[in-house]
C-alpha cells in the first residue's frame, strides 16, 4: 500500500515538474511572437497615439497573449474611456535597461506624435545594481521625456530580499527624477506590494501572469485617467 501510494506521489510530483517546464519553455518562446504582434500593432493606424517604452513587462511577457499585458489591457482601456481607435506604438524590448532605453528606444520618440507616452523600465538593473549609474542614466532619460510623461517605478520582488531592497532603491530615484522632470508617477512599487500573491505570476515567478498583469493596468489607469482628461 506504501509503495503504491509513493508511487502516485511521485507521479503527481513527475507532472508538475514537467508542466513547469513546459509553461517555461512556452514563456522563452513568447518572446519573439510577442514582439511580432506589437511590431503589427505599430503599423496599424489610429486617432490617439499611445507609445510606450519599456522591457519584457511591455511586452507582456508571461501573459498568454501580449495583449493581455498591461500595454494592452491600458490601450483598450484608453479606447474606451476617449472613444478613439488607439494607435499603439510600443518600443519596448525584452531585456532593456535604462542604457538600453537612452540608445535605442528613446530616439524614436521622436518618429511618432504622441498623446500619451508610458514608461516602465529598471527592473533589469536590479541584478547588477550600480546605484550611481542607474541615477544618471534615469535622470537624463528623465529630463528628455516630454513632460506629462506617465512613469512608473520599479515593481515589488518580495519581502525583504536584497532584489527588493534594491528595487526601492531604484524606485526612489525614479520618484525623485519624476518629480523635478514634471513627469507623472504610477508607483507600482506600493500597489503591487499591497496585491502581491504568488497567484499574480508566470512560470518564471518574475513575470506577472494574466492576473498580474491586470494588477499592473490597474496601478496605471488612475494616472493615465488623470492624463487624458487635463
Amino acid at each position: 500500500m506504501l509503495k503504491r501510494v509513493l508511487l502516485i506521489v511521485g507521479i503527481i510530483i513527475l507532472a508538475l515538474v514537467l508542466f513547469e517546464v513546459f509553461k517555461l519553455l512556452e514563456l522563452r518562446s513568447s518572446v519573439d511572437r510577442y514582439a511580432s504582434y506589437w511590431k503589427g500593432q505599430a503599423s496599424q493606424g489610429g486617432e490617439f497615439n499611445f507609445v510606450v517604452i519599456g522591457d519584457s513587462a511591455a511586452q507582456g511577457i508571461g501573459a498568454s497573449k501580449p495583449q493581455l499585458g498591461y500595454v494592452g489591457l491600458l490601450s483598450t482601456q484608453i479606447s474606451e474611456a476617449t472613444g478613439k481607435r488607439v494607435h499603439t506604438v510600443n518600443l519596448s524590448v525584452t531585456g532593456a535597461t535604462v542604457k538600453d532605453v537612452l540608445d535605442k528606444q528613446l530616439p524614436q520618440l521622436k518618429k511618432y506624435k504622441a498623446d500619451l507616452i508610458v514608461v516602465g523600465i529598471g527592473s533589469n538593473n536590479i541584478n547588477k545594481w550600480d546605484e550611481k549609474a542607474f541615477t544618471d542614466q534615469y535622470d537624463q532619460l528623465a529630463k528628455n521625456l516630454p513632460k506629462g510623461t506617465v512613469v512608473a517605478n520599479i515593481p515589488y520582488f518580495g519581502g525583504r530580499s536584497r532584489e527588493n531592497d534594491t528595487a526601492i532603491k531604484a524606485s526612489a530615484v525614479i520618484t525623485d527624477a519624476a518629480k523635478r522632470y514634471d513627469l507623472e508617477l504610477v508607483d507600482l512599487q506600493t500597489y503591487t506590494a499591497q496585491h502581491n500573491s504568488w497567484r499574480n505570476y508566470a512560470a518564471d515567478f518574475f513575470h506577472p501572469n494574466n492576473h498580474g498583469y491586470r494588477i499592473w493596468a490597474d496601478a496605471f489607469w488612475p494616472v493615465i485617467k488623470m492624463e487624458l482628461n487635463r
